[in-house]
C-alpha cells in the first residue's frame, strides 16, 4: 500500500472486477482507500455491458468512500462529484469533454470513463460508497463491440505515463470531494457540463422515441427532460437513453 494525493492505493497484478474486490475488503478499508489493477479481467459498466481495457493501458480503480452524515436521499452528490474530478482531468488534458447522464465522461460523441458508483446505507445515511473509475488512457485501438470508446492516446497522439494519470485523476477527484458540500450549486455546475446539455435531441424510452432537451437533474439524481411537445418528462437511471 502507499499513499497518492491524500488517497490509500492497494494495487493487485490482475482482478476480476476491481468493486468485486473492494466489496470484499470493504471493511477492513479506510475512507478514501483505492484498489486498482493492470488488468481487470470482468469489469462491470451501469449497463451491466463488460468495460475492455487492455492490461498495463488505463485505469480501472475503485474508491472506497466513507462520507459523514451523508443522507442516503443525497447520494446523488457523490456521483456528481466523481464525474467532475474527472470530467476535470479529462478536459485538462483535451478540448470538449461533457458527462453524459449519469456519470460517463464523453470528448465529443465518443465514451473516455465510465463511473459505477455503489452504495451500502444504515437506516438513512450512507456507510460507504464504492465509486468505480475505468479511465481510457493509452489504449490505441479497442476491439470489443462497444459502440463509440475514445482514449486520451487516440486523442493526444501519445502517451500519458499511467502514474502521472492515476496522480492527477486522484488529484481532481479529491479536490472536488474536499470542497464545501454545496448540493445545489454542485447541481448547477453538473447540469452545465452534460452531454447535449443545450438543444434537442433524440431520445428513447419503454414507449419509444421522441426529442427533448435537458433541463437539469433533480436531487435525487433524476433527469428531467423538456419534449417538443411541451411536455417534462421525469427519468430514473435505465428508464430512458440517448439515441446517438
Amino acid at each position: 500500500m502507499y499513499l497518492l494525493n491524500g488517497f490509500k492505493i492497494r494495487e493487485f497484478l490482475e482482478l476480476e472486477s476491481t468493486n468485486s474486490e473492494t466489496w470484499r475488503l470493504a471493511e477492513e478499508l479506510e475512507d478514501r482507500s483505492v484498489i486498482i489493477t493492470p488488468h481487470q479481467t470482468q469489469g462491470r459498466g451501469n449497463d451491466g455491458n463488460t468495460w475492455e481495457s487492455e492490461p498495463g493501458k488505463n485505469i480501472s480503480m475503485t474508491i472506497l468512500l466513507r462520507p459523514v452524515g451523508l443522507l442516503a436521499s443525497e447520494q446523488f452528490i457523490l456521483s456528481m462529484l466523481v464525474a467532475l474530478g474527472t470530467l476535470d482531468f479529462v478536459a485538462r488534458h483535451v478540448p470538449g469533454a461533457t458527462i453524459k447522464w449519469p456519470n460517463d465522461i464523453y470528448v465529443d460523441d465518443r465514451k473516455i470513463a465510465g463511473i459505477l458508483i455503489e452504495h451500502m446505507v444504515h437506516r438513512d445515511t450512507i456507510h460507504l460508497s464504492l465509486c468505480g473509475v475505468g479511465l481510457n488512457v493509452n489504449q490505441a485501438r479497442f476491439i470489443s463491440d462497444a459502440p463509440n470508446p475514445v482514449s486520451l492516446y487516440q486523442l493526444l497522439g501519445r502517451e500519458i505515463p499511467l502514474r502521472q494519470a492515476l496522480a492527477q485523476l486522484l488529484e481532481a477527484i479529491g479536490a472536488r470531494l474536499d470542497a464545501p458540500r454545496d448540493y445545489p450549486a454542485t447541481r448547477v455546475e453538473y447540469t452545465s457540463r452534460l452531454y447535449r446539455g443545450t438543444g434537442i435531441y433524440p431520445w428513447k424510452d419503454n414507449w419509444g422515441r421522441f426529442r427533448a432537451s435537458i433541463r437539469g437533474v433533480n436531487k435525487y439524481g433524476q433527469l428531467l427532460l423538456d419534449d417538443e411537445t411541451g411536455r417534462q418528462r421525469v427519468y430514473g437511471f435505465k428508464e430512458v437513453r440517448y439515441v446517438l
